[in-house]
């Protein structure tokens, strides 16, 4: 049976009993809608526009048997009359779906946890996972440079979907390669959350990647520059639908998060030339005998992907307690490995109490395959025992100079107060 969902108003009255009867029977239909562990779906099932529905538990998208829309839970989506399918609660999950069995429309979670929204379109799954509470979304299987998908109310197209549609694939930032025409998705939300987005052989990532898994990149539509652009992120190891990430499916989570309404539109890209960063240092000896006892060190910043690095580009360096460093402020040689040229004078270098943050000045680039140099001090203090041992430690901010990858960001270098 094809189930519609409306609310009906009516002004005749009722007598006490009736009022005490109903409610009573509310309170325990809510009783048994909550303590179901499990919500079934077979489809059939349409939220019109500006209503919606609530799961308070997880669901499961069953074999859809018949019915006038098998397997599909539809809800408006134009903007000025849209409609959704909640979920509420913490950590839940929608299982079952199939290119036959998902919600054609929008899904909204409230409450924590990653949840993976269980959308589609037009015989497509599509899913992508969040966590942020308040976050919402919708697959499009469609083309962004057109943005039009089927309206299965009236079996007509939708105009440009979402607002701010269609979204050239052709217009984009510098370091991204081909973007995909096979789909995209509209996620929205103003709490920060990561993004994931899968894959299936309909993505046709192996065309877009050119066979090359390790360059796809999740790309957004930016709201404020209305161009595609990267957003960094990591292959999953694992899917989060399952098994193991490879070019006929998978998923892909950006690497830090994000707030959904900067941007308009998600869909993947092949990374054009983008930079991948690693971090080193080098100093003479790690040992330092008396108080007040100098060294310096250089840090070293290498391009190794074969495309240049530009700004912003940002790394910092823990404080010590043991241990006071310094820099100077313009360009010279170190004292490590004999002189070591450093370039200073192209970095501005700020403090707090707990780190040296290094920034790239206006226009520096860190050329394809080349190397940036910083030079500092580092002294033992007054009244450090001997055997005190210390981590210097350097990081690579995430996305610095456009980078995705932020395995190679990270470098630790331990010096020690030792006895005379």
């Amino acid at each position: 049976m094809h189930k519609i969902y409306k609310v009906k108003t009516q002004s005749r009255r009722r007598d006490v009993g009736q009022v005490i009867g109903f409610t009573a029977l509310l309170l325990l239909m809510a009783l048994v809608f909550e303590a179901r562990a499990q919500e079934g779906s077979q489809g059939n099932t349409t939220i019109f526009g500006g209503a919606q529905m609530t799961f308070f538990g997880n669901s499961d998208f069953m074999t859809p048997t018949g019915g006038t829309q098998p397997g599909v839970t539809l809800t408006e989506r134009a903007t000025a009359t849209i409609s959704y399918l909640n979920y509420f609660g913490n950590s839940l999950t929608a299982t079952g779906v199939t290119d036959a069995s998902y919600v054609d429309g929008y899904v909204r979670k409230y409450g924590t946890g990653q949840f993976i929204f269980p959308v589609g379109d037009n015989g497509n799954a599509g899913q992508f996972a969040a966590s942020a509470d308040g976050t919402s979304g919708a697959y499009f299987h469609a083309d962004a440079n057109i943005a039009v998908t089927n309206n299965l109310f009236t079996g007509a197209n939708y105009p440009a979907l979402p607002s701010g549609g269609p979204f050239a694939t052709a217009t984009k930032a510098a370091l991204v390669g081909t973007v995909s025409t096979a789909e995209y998705w509209d996620i929205d939300g103003a709490n920060a959350t990561p993004i994931t987005l899968t894959w299936d052989a309909g993505s046709s990532i192996s065309t877009l990647t050119g066979g090359n898994l390790s360059k796809l990149s999740i790309v957004g539509w930016s709201v404020t520059n209305s161009r595609w652009e990267i957003i960094p992120s990591t292959l999953d190891v694992t899917s989060v639908l399952g098994g193991a990430s490879a070019l006929p499916a998978g998923s892909i989570t950006s690497t830090a998060s994000i707030i959904p309404n900067n941007y308009r539109a998600y869909t993947f890209a092949a990374a054009g030339g983008i930079p991948d960063l690693t971090i080193t240092l080098d100093i003479d000896a790690l040992s330092f005998p008396a108080a007040g006892t100098s060294k310096d060190f250089v840090i070293n910043l290498y391009e190794i992907n074969g495309s240049g690095a530009t700004n912003p580009i940002v790394f910092r360096i823990n404080k010590l307690s043991a241990f006071t460093i310094t820099y100077p402020a313009s360009s010279g040689n170190s004292n490590v490995f004999g002189g070591t040229p450093n370039e200073n004078s192209n970095w501005t270098i700020t403090e707090n109490a707990s780190f040296i943050t290094v920034t790239a000045k206006t226009g520096v680039v860190i050329p394809a395959n080349g190397q940036a140099v910083i030079g500092f001090n580092i002294t033992r203090k007054t009244g450090i025992s001997a055997g005190t041992t210390q981590n210097i430690a350097a990081t690579i901010t995430g996305g610095s100079g456009g980078e995705t990858n932020i395995v190679n960001n990270a470098v630790i270098t331990s010096v020690s107060a030792t006895a005379n």
